[in-house]
């Protein structure tokens, strides 16, 4: 092939004025063709591009981006946030190479736990009641204490708990009342003394002898003192026994028990060889009972002794 120079030797002027108006048109067309490419290539190698690292849900990636926001980055690759999950950075700042974003995952539950708060028992002496027996005064109910919990988890894991209110229901002290008496009190009034053993524990002096009993009529108004006349009302000699005296009266072999009582009464005791006559109730109705106790061998305890005053009627 001959060259370009040793052929337009050959071929003379007018060849050579034809290779060159060729080759400029065809630069012509090759520059008109791709102009769009050549700007966009230069453009391209013009934009910073980042090596990004997300590490969320415990997976890493590695993701390629441009010039942007951290958050807009985010949702270019489909992370969304919750209304508590954290980030390492701050949202808005922009990309740089070898960026680190981490996602912490940070959630909140509430929830409530219960625990029961044992009653307590208060056990009480009776001395209306014998040994053995009891009632229960007050019913005993459990308390509850309810607290409200909140839970912190960080990715999944719980991280601290905090409660945030305590409501308490108190509960109910349980009281029962067990018998202290040798036996059921035909008294039901109630003083201020205790029981051992079924026997007084504190009192002025103790006397013994015959204790009789004895009804009257619903037309009764009251005893020789002036004081009521109640079941709890004894008829004493007021020289031997001072009106007024409380007292607590058994059987000798603790079969009977009359149980406190108030002197207020009298009537013609002594002559007949009786310490003490013990009223049992309205004729109508508890003339059997006074039968029944009849002469009892009692055990007279003088809890505190009487001024011997008389009121009259």
């Amino acid at each position: 092939m001959l060259s370009l120079k040793r052929l337009f030797s050959k071929t003379g002027g007018a060849m050579q004025s034809a290779v060159v108006y060729m080759l400029s048109i065809a630069a012509a067309m090759s520059s008109a063709a791709f102009p769009a490419a050549a700007t966009a290539s230069a453009v391209k190698s013009s934009e910073p591009l980042y090596s990004v690292t997300i590490s969320a849900d415990g997976q890493d990636r590695t993701v390629m981006a441009g010039d942007m926001a951290v958050g807009e980055l985010l949702v270019r690759e489909n992370y969304s946030l919750g209304s508590d999950d954290e980030l390492n950075v701050p949202s808005d700042a922009r990309l740089h190479d070898n960026m680190d974003i981490e996602i912490t995952r940070v959630d909140y539950v509430t929830r409530e736990k219960s625990e029961f708060i044992a009653y307590d028992t208060e056990k009480r002496e009776c001395t209306e009641m014998k040994i053995g027996d009891s009632r229960i005064i007050t019913e005993g109910a459990d308390g509850r204490v309810t607290l409200t919990i909140k839970d912190k988890y960080v990715n999944g894991e719980k991280l601290s708990t905090e409660v945030m209110d305590t409501k308490v229901a108190e509960p109910t002290t349980e009281v029962i009342e067990f018998g202290t008496a040798l036996a059921e009190p035909i008294s039901k009034r109630s003083g201020n003394f205790t029981l051992e053993n079924g026997l007084p524990t504190e009192f002025e002096y103790v006397l013994d002898g015959k204790v009789t009993a004895y009804t009257a009529p619903k037309t009764a108004k009251g005893t020789y003192s002036g004081r009521p006349l109640v079941v709890g009302s004894v008829a004493v000699d007021p020289d031997i026994i001072p009106f007024g005296s409380e007292l607590y009266i058994v059987s000798k072999d603790g079969k009977h028990v009359y149980g406190y009582a108030i002197a207020s009464d009298t009537g013609d005791l002594t002559q007949a060889g009786v310490l003490a006559d013990v009223y049992m109730g309205t004729t109508e109705e508890n003339y059997g009972a006074a039968c029944k106790w009849g002469a009892q061998f009692c055990y007279v305890y003088v809890l505190s002794v009487g001024d011997n005053s008389v009121s009259w009627r």
